[in-house]
């Protein structure tokens, strides 16, 4: 999965006040810490070198040396302390965990949640002013959690944008999980005996049913997905979609981005709804079944 650009800034601004904590550190144990490759810290090493106070002349920008694999920072400028919150980020904080806590089911995890917001709320009073309601909730997630936490199954009825159908299905849920704004679940479906993933809101009806015998000895996870190259100009949509890619590179103003799925019909709607600023580039049958959509909704404004 690609890195967005947040991500690395958010990195390498904490990489700086932990050196200096931890002088004489090395590449590897930096590696060790923030979870990257010693390639990628060496990247964020030179990236800092860059960075610094307006002026960005030699006597602005952060000064440090890495050397047979020893990092020291000479001169941090203004990243001599870890980054502390504000009241602002304090409330954004605590409003994403509590939306966290209401898209996992992990008992272990929960908890951990509730203790981090405890930390928060007792070093920032407008913490505790803040209500969260969790009335956005889809109809069903309540009923779906439960299932997922007896280890069940539901027959449920669903509507399929992506092929634009209404299907009966009888799935064995595993997990759920918050995308885009989006309450979704995985599931195992009877049918196909895989793994499918759907969109909460979606469901129009739902009720436990009998627990399906899953034949995990014979689920190929690759059976029905394929690799696809997209190009575009614009890099918002790599980073919008970074869970789709597996790869991105960028050459001159143009990025690559490649990547798996097991759904056509969907990338055919993210190319369709992107156009002009994004392109598919293979696979070539899919690239011409989208030209030839594109013709067919054209002509019905002729």
């Amino acid at each position: 999965m690609s890195e967005s650009a947040v991500d690395r800034v958010t990195r390498v601004l904490d990489l700086v006040p932990f050196i200096l904590e931890n002088p004489g550190i090395e590449i590897s144990s930096l590696a060790k810490k923030f979870n990257i490759s010693e390639k990628q810290v060496l990247a964020d090493l030179e990236l800092i070198f860059l960075c610094g106070l307006p002026g960005y002349t030699p006597y602005e920008l952060i000064d440090l040396t890495f050397e047979d694999g020893i990092v020291t920072v000479i001169d941090p400028q203004v990243l001599d302390k870890p980054r502390l919150f504000n009241e602002i980020e304090a409330v954004v904080i605590n409003l994403g965990l509590s939306i966290m806590k209401n898209a996992i089911n992990d008992a272990k995890k929960l908890e951990s949640i509730t203790n981090l917001q405890e930390k928060i709320a007792a070093k920032f009073a407008a913490v505790d002013d803040i209500s969260f309601t969790t009335s956005n909730k889809p109809q069903f997630y309540d009923l779906i959690s439960d299932v997922i936490s007896k280890g069940g199954s539901l027959d449920l009825t669903y509507n399929s944008i992506s092929r634009d159908e209404i299907s009966q299905r009888i799935v064995a849920p595993k997990k759920t999980y918050l995308a885009q704004g989006n309450f979704y679940f995985i599931a195992i479906d009877q049918k196909s005996n895989q793994d499918r993933h759907f969109r909460m809101d979606l469901v129009m009806s739902c009720k436990p049913a009998d627990a399906i015998e899953v034949h995990t000895s014979v689920i190929k996870e690759d059976l029905d997905l394929f690799d696809f190259k997209i190009s575009t100009r614009n890099k918002y949509l790599t980073e919008r979609y970074s869970e789709l890619f597996t790869d991105v590179s960028q050459q001159g103003e143009i990025y690559h981005a490649q990547g798996r799925m097991n759904n056509p019909e969907w990338l055919k709607r993210l190319v369709i709804s992107n156009a002009p600023d994004i392109e598919l580039v293979e696979p070539a049958h899919l690239k011409q079944e989208i030209g030839e959509r594109a013709q067919r909704n054209l002509a019905l404004y002729q």
